[in-house]
């Protein structure tokens, strides 16, 4: 399932304003049931995280998991949004794998079955 993911600042802010939030140890996560396009995916990783290179990491991160999830979302039109609120240098791959599928469980978003 390819997705396109959110490029326009317009579409984060419809997220934030009239979407549902689940939030994690290390991750929030945004989601709206919108669009005709599919499932598509925002990251966002503010400056409290850090330089831009531990920022582009943090997003890099939430990326790859979120394509490994990407097969078990239930929902066919989706826009949802990863926020950072780890540090990269800090967090292992394994426990931030973890908290964004039970933040992604919790909000009904995957089955339960991998």
């Amino acid at each position: 399932m390819a997705s396109r993911g959110l490029t326009k600042n317009g579409q984060f802010r419809a997220v934030y304003r009239k979407g549902t939030r689940e939030v994690g140890k290390k991750v929030v996560i945004c989601y709206l049931k919108e669009g005709q396009d599919g499932i598509q995916p925002g990251f966002v990783a503010s400056k409290k995280i850090g330089k831009a290179i531990q920022r582009n990491r943090a997003k890099r991160l939430m990326r790859e998991i979120f394509r490994q999830l990407e097969r078990r979302i239930t929902e066919k039109h989706l826009w949802i949004v990863f926020i950072a609120s780890f540090r990269p240098k800090d967090t292992k791959y394994e426990e931030l794998f973890e908290d964004i599928e039970s933040s992604m469980t919790r909000a009904g978003l995957i089955s339960t079955n991998g």
